[in-house]
């Protein structure tokens, strides 16, 4: 499998509000060594106001070095990857805490663009594209192959896992030269740097990170072992636990049961006990492993080195598993609280941005896929006809029609961010003011936009600016200075 290493810098941590700046992208063999790459930045979205801080890190103003606009950068992006899949794929895409943040702005800005949002595990010749996490496997390497990353640590003693931190305490670098973080593209190569001493030093680890990083995979693994280790991950301490498979819950994430607790203990107890044991007992018995998150897996073999587990033993793990395995009575019990305990998730279809509704009515039916493809293939003069048509193709189905007024109000916002004139004139004035609504949103202390704002942004500016003043760093101060004369411009377009 040829492998798809990617990275964004953007303009703050809301990947639903905020927007990327910069792409990386590097697709890599087996081995992971380079094959292609793809590097590209634009410029400001209409409405969107960067958070300082933010820009401070990448040290990038948006726009500074291009005139490509966000919609170009993202098509760009698609055909690329795509261009990948269709030659080397299907494909694994990997990135460093990619599955919390890069993934889920790709996922959107997709969505947001007209692009199908789920390209990292889409199906390609009949085989699903997957998707990996880079981080949680430096978080757990050194647990089973001790040494393998070497670490600093923080004031509290906690190892660092920063991505900048941890290459450089591994002397990463590009053909002996030093990388520059926060750039998208030596960010990607970091990672993949990383990946190779795992690769290489953790082989057992790279092959099992290899088989969970789809749905299917996952589930094929944690259903043909009779117990297994299981990694998780809290406010960057990893814990380990070996478990064994109860069931699915509604959701199709594992429940499993925490082996250092013994299920003969159970099989007594009345309902109400064994509720009452599994609801209070700390760390819980039964647990949940997120199939679709490229969750850290591993095999029985190691489990006498978890913390824990080892002085049950191997052994006694296994005549756990088999008791559970080979108990209807205490296999029902389980199942029978794990539904009894999942309450109903409830969405609020009210009052919601087009921009927060990937999940809300639905995926794309085939006519607006169609129309979408249309979209992105015709010029500009002809696009608006297209933005017509999604209404058009509404039916009476509500999730249909309510995808159907999206799509649409997506494609004139992508006219209004290319080409305004091509819009009739009250969509220009109401998407001006609905941009500028936002831009100037009024925070109180009970009530605040979602989205960075211009007020709020000029306050970070100066808590930012007096810090660095009073630390005496004169050249992030300089571009903090750069950063509010852009957030200006901004301001007095949308005056």
């Amino acid at each position: 499998m040829r492998f798809i290493f990617y990275d964004f810098e953007t303009t703050g941590r809301n990947y639903i509000w905020d927007q990327i700046i910069q792409v990386g992208a590097v697709i890599t063999d087996e081995k992971l060594d380079e094959i292609d790459i793809f590097e590209c930045s634009c410029m400001l979205k209409p409405g969107i106001i960067p958070e300082p801080a933010a820009l401070l890190v990448n040290k990038r103003i948006p726009g500074e070095d291009t005139n490509l606009s966000h919609y170009n950068l993202v098509k760009m992006m698609w055909q690329k990857f795509n261009y990948w899949i269709d030659k080397y794929g299907p494909v694994g895409f990997f990135g460093y805490n990619s599955i919390n943040f890069d993934e889920e702005f790709l996922r959107r800005t997709l969505y947001k663009n007209l692009f199908p949002p789920f390209l990292t595990n889409t199906k390609k010749f009949g085989i699903a594209n997957k998707r990996g996490d880079i981080i949680n496997l430096a978080r757990s390497v050194n647990y089973f192959y001790p040494g393998t990353l070497r670490t600093s640590f923080n004031e509290k003693g906690k190892e660092i896992f920063k991505l900048d931190k941890l290459a450089s305490e591994n002397n990463i670098s590009i053909d002996g030269k030093k990388l520059t973080f926060h750039d998208a593209l030596d960010d990607t190569r970091a990672t993949i740097g990383i990946a190779k001493i795992i690769k290489k030093k953790a082989p057992s680890l790279w092959k099992s990170c290899l088989n969970t990083m789809n749905k299917i995979d996952v589930d094929n693994f944690i259903k043909t072992q009779d117990f297994f280790i299981s990694a998780e991950f809290y406010f960057g301490t990893t814990r380990f636990y070996v478990v064994s498979f109860i069931s699915d819950d509604r959701n199709g994430n594992a429940k499993v049961f925490d082996l250092r607790n013994d299920p003969r203990h159970f099989i007594k107890l009345g309902d109400d006990e064994l509720k009452e044991n599994l609801t209070s007992t700390t760390p819980k018995i039964l647990r949940t492993i997120v199939k679709n998150r490229h969750p850290i897996l591993m095999k029985s073999n190691f489990a006498n080195s978890i913390i824990g587990y080892e002085t049950i033993g191997i052994h006694e793990l296994k005549k756990r598993a088999e008791f559970i395995k080979d108990n209807s009575d205490l296999l029902y019990k389980l199942k029978r609280y794990i539904i009894d305990t999942e309450g109903d998730e409830k969405i609020n279809q009210l009052e919601k941005e087009p921009e927060e509704t990937i999940y809300t009515y639905g995926f794309a039916n085939q006519l607006q896929k169609s129309l979408m493809e249309e979209f992105h293939a015709v010029d500009w003069d002809k696009k608006l006809e297209i933005s017509k048509k999604f209404i058009d193709l509404s039916t009476q189905d509500y999730n249909c029609a309510q995808r159907g007024r999206i799509y649409s109000e997506f494609s004139k916002l992508l006219l209004y961010e290319e080409n305004c004139k091509i819009l009739e004139y009250d969509d220009i004035t109401r998407i001006k003011k609905k941009l500028a609504d936002r831009v100037f949103y009024p925070d109180t202390d009970t009530v605040k936009s979602p989205w960075n704002n211009i007020n709020r942004a000029f306050m970070e500016i100066e808590s930012i600016g007096a810090k660095l003043e009073d630390e005496g760093k004169i050249e992030d101060l300089n571009f903090v200075y750069k950063i509010k004369d852009f957030l200006e411009k901004i301001e007095k377009e949308f005056k």
